[in-house]
């Protein structure tokens, strides 16, 4: 073959419509994004976060959504677990059950469900003003929102106290009148590799609503989006990494915290900082089944056990 044979060959790469597809694909991703709050805290002591939970829209029961979840994917998609929501049967639950026929129960128990609590909050600063004029999503898990099952707490104690019994002690946080400012207290534990804080709760006397209500139009998070309910074969195309959405929605709601010294907080909003630089013993997180929390949301495919559930399903 000729050189003059090869000039057919010659030819200019446009990558135009490539870099119009990676503008479009980012910016699915940043819509899709959640702004999570980052609580912080310290290793030694609890350090302050002053928080502000919005008032909810008019057609929402509550300002805060409590979901089972599941992390699926191999970019951690959370959805609602179909099973614990009383939907139906659920993918993710029934390849748990499969996992642990076959003996992988570490696999099985990084398919166990999560109760999560999810709240539009705004960052206030020590004197109860807005920090900045934006609403992030706080994520709390089943112990810092509703506590430990079978456990009676004194509502006179109200430094163990989770965050719900302060709703059930002084009715609506985030009323938009006279709702109460929120300071978190928050300390980074580590359990086995996993980071997570143990959080004390304390709020304020009742005050306005700091932000506007163009604020509220414009940010206000739908909470059901957050993690959403997925069609049974939509779990199954998450689950073997085959569905579209699961590259372009976050992670998991807690992230490792950010180190910051802890501010003592004015005593004329918040009364006796008793609990200021108190330490704690660490301890183990636990589900709603009492064991451990998985390290990491899961991970693996195992073959034989997809098949299993493929029949499963079919039967149905």
């Amino acid at each position: 073959m000729s050189k003059s044979d090869m000039k057919k060959w010659a030819s200019e790469v446009d990558t135009s419509q490539t870099d119009a597809l990676i503008e479009e694909l980012q910016k699915d991703y940043a819509s899709e994004k959640k702004p999570w709050d980052e609580i912080e805290g310290t290793k030694d002591k609890y350090a302050p976060n002053y928080r502000r939970i919005c008032p909810k829209r008019p057609a929402w029961e509550t300002p805060y959504l409590v979901r089972p979840c599941h992390y699926l994917g191999p970019h951690n998609q959370m959805v609602l677990c179909l099973k614990e929501a009383g939907i139906c049967e659920c993918p993710a639950c029934q390849l748990r059950l499969d996992l642990e026929k076959g003996g992988d129960k570490k696999g099985a128990a990084m398919l166990r469900p999560s109760v999560r609590t999810f709240l539009n909050v705004v960052h206030l600063n020590e004197e109860g003003g807005l920090a900045e004029e934006k609403i992030y999503l706080l994520g709390l898990n089943k112990l810092q929102f509703l506590g430990k099952q079978g456990t009676e707490y004194d509502m006179d104690e109200e430094s163990d106290l989770p965050l719900y019994y302060f709703f059930k002690q002084y009715g609506d946080l985030s009323h938009v009148e006279h709702g109460r400012d929120l300071r978190i207290r928050a300390k980074q534990e580590d359990w086995d590799g996993n980071k997570f804080f143990t959080m004390k709760f304390k709020v304020s006397e009742p005050s306005p609503f700091p932000g506007s209500s163009d604020l509220l139009d414009e940010e206000l998070i739908d909470l059901m989006s957050v993690a959403p309910a997925l069609e049974p074969s939509e779990m199954m195309a998450l689950i073997e990494g085959r569905a579209s959405g699961a590259v372009s929605l976050s992670a998991p709601v807690e992230t490792p915290a950010l180190a910051a010294p802890a501010e003592e907080a004015p005593r004329s909003r918040w009364g006796d900082d008793d609990d200021a630089g108190e330490a704690t013993s660490s301890v183990e997180p636990v589900t709603e089944e009492g064991k451990a929390e998985p390290k990491s949301p899961p991970q693996t495919n195992p073959k034989a056990a997809m098949e299993r559930l493929n029949k499963h399903l079919e039967k149905k």
